[in-house]
Formats: C-alpha cells, sequence, structure tokens
C-alpha cells in the first residue's frame, strides 16, 4: 500500500505543478482529490480509531486549495491596491489556523462521544443535506 501511496501523492504533485504552470484551474483540485483519497484510503486500511495527524492534514489541504487559486488569480494580472498581497497572505494563514484548531476540535468531540445507531446516522444525513442545501442557495444567488 505504501508505494502505491507513494505514486499516487507524486501524480498529485505533478498534477498541482502542471495546474501552476499551465493555469488550468481544474488540476488543483484534482491534486487535492487524490491527496484526500490516499489519505482516506490509507486510515481505512490502517484501520486507527481516529488519527492525530488529521487536522495538520485538513489545513494543509485547505492551504494547499488557496494557494494555488491564488496563484492562478496573480497569473491574470489584475492589479489591487498596495499591501492587498501581504493583508491575503495573512487572512489565509489565519484560516489555515483556524482550519486546523476546527479540525483538533471535531476530532475531540468525536473522541469523547462514540455514539452509533440510526439516530446518528439519520442526523447525519440531515447535517449533510444541510450543508449541500447552503452551497446550492449561496450559489444561486445573484451578485
Amino acid at each position: 500500500m505504501f508505494a502505491v501511496g507513494v505514486r499516487v501523492v507524486a501524480v498529485a504533485l505533478v498534477a498541482l505543478v502542471a495546474a501552476l504552470v499551465l493555469g488550468w484551474s481544474p488540476l488543483v483540485s484534482t491534486s487535492l482529490v487524490l491527496l484526500g483519497g490516499v489519505y482516506a484510503a490509507g486510515l481505512s486500511v490502517d484501520e486507527a480509531s481516529l488519527d492525530g495527524a488529521s487536522p495538520v492534514f485538513a489545513a494543509g489541504l485547505y492551504l494547499i486549495a488557496e494557494l494555488g487559486y491564488w496563484s492562478l488569480e496573480e497569473r491574470e494580472g489584475a492589479k489591487g491596491e498596495p499591501g492587498d498581497g501581504p493583508r491575503r497572505l495573512a487572512f489565509v494563514a489565519a484560516l489555515g489556523i483556524g482550519a486546523f484548531f476546527v479540525a483538533a476540535a471535531l476530532l475531540a468531540l468525536v473522541d469523547v462521544v462514540r455514539a452509533r445507531g440510526l439516530a446518528v446516522d439519520v442526523v447525519g444525513a440531515a447535517a449533510a443535506a444541510a450543508v449541500l442545501l447552503a452551497v446550492v442557495l449561496i450559489a444561486r444567488r445573484k451578485p
């Protein structure tokens, strides 16, 4: 499994570099999906109860996505106000740190509450449906 994981990570890295060099944004999301898939496959094979490194991985994926898309935006040459770059970098860093702490808090919560059963599945499905509904409503909003 390790050799396959290394190969998939290498493909994800090549896809990310190609996205940045060619300016093709779908390759950024492809690399993120590959990295997330390798991580999920590793967790399912190891059968570990909880992975303490998952908050670091979540924050890392967020930062890869944000910085990758930001790099693609910079290729377009849109000029902003002076100081926009450092402000945006600080904002992205703060959100990365926030993603780490939210993921760590959720991991701690899951570790404390290990409930199972139909009620938990129904609540999870309702939460997923609510997130999808929120995404659809935000996407349909006119600028």
